[in-house]
């Protein structure tokens, strides 16, 4: 083929459109909608390899298809790692944000137990953006919880180290990443799904932020009252 017969591919958020030019059939073109979506560097270098190896003719197309297949159906990360690494990352953003251990230690468990949360909302095909509020407004309450009981100093600096596990750094990457390289179309749907999961995070924190506030302003009052009184 000709430099003007090869195939052609685009993608965006979540859909792969594929042209393949032929002199018998004309212009062929698929789209498929990713059903799911996740990041695994992992698979990602090995897919970048395999295609490496099959674009400079080293391996033929069959066996091109049978590993993409078999990287395809490998296992992510097992849950146990994965909830760990929520933890682990939780605890570390509180301390690289100068919060005390105790800040730290709540920061991992409440990454722990978001982590937990996230795995089963996936389980129940709740929507990413749903996800993403119900994830903010359940680190708020644990982080309350815990500065309540005295594990922690600020609840603030355990809210922002465990939400950092949220927020959509890679998408926001690529984003900028498809702008500066003229894909537009497919950076603004990413910069807008960027900003739409980082308001969803935000509302649900303060949604549960401004109940405590309410709640704290309405049993000062009831005591300061009760005082008076007496």
């Amino acid at each position: 083929m000709g430099g003007a017969n090869l195939p052609e591919a685009i993608m965006f958020s979540n859909v792969l459109i594929v042209s393949i030019h032929s002199p018998l059939s004309g212009c062929l073109t698929m789209s498929r909608k990713a059903p799911a979506r996740s990041t695994d560097f992992a698979k990602i270098c090995r897919v970048n390899e395999l295609s490496r190896r099959f674009t400079s003719g080293e391996i033929p197309i069959e066996q091109a298809y049978q590993e993409l297949y078999t990287i395809y159906n490998e296992p992510l990360f097992s849950g146990f790692l994965n909830i760990l690494s929520y933890g682990l990352a939780s605890g570390a953003f509180t301390l690289m944000l100068k919060g005390t251990w105790g800040d730290s230690i709540s920061a991992f468990i409440t990454g722990v137990l978001l982590g937990i949360f996230m795995s089963f909302l996936s389980t129940k095909n709740v929507p990413y953006f749903l996800r993403s509020l119900f994830g903010g407004a359940y680190t708020a309450i644990f982080a309350l919880l815990f500065y309540s009981i005295g594990l922690g100093d600020q609840y603030s600096l355990i809210i922002v180290g465990s939400i950092m596990t949220l927020l959509p750094g890679v998408t926001l990457t690529n984003a900028i990443r498809d702008v500066m390289e003229s894909n537009f179309l497919s950076g603004t749907s990413k910069i807008m799904e960027a900003v739409l999961i980082a308001t969803s995070i935000a509302g649900g924190v303060g949604v549960v932020l401004t109940c405590y506030h309410s709640i704290l302003a309405a049993v000062g009052g009831v005591l300061w009252t009760s005082f008076f009184r007496l």
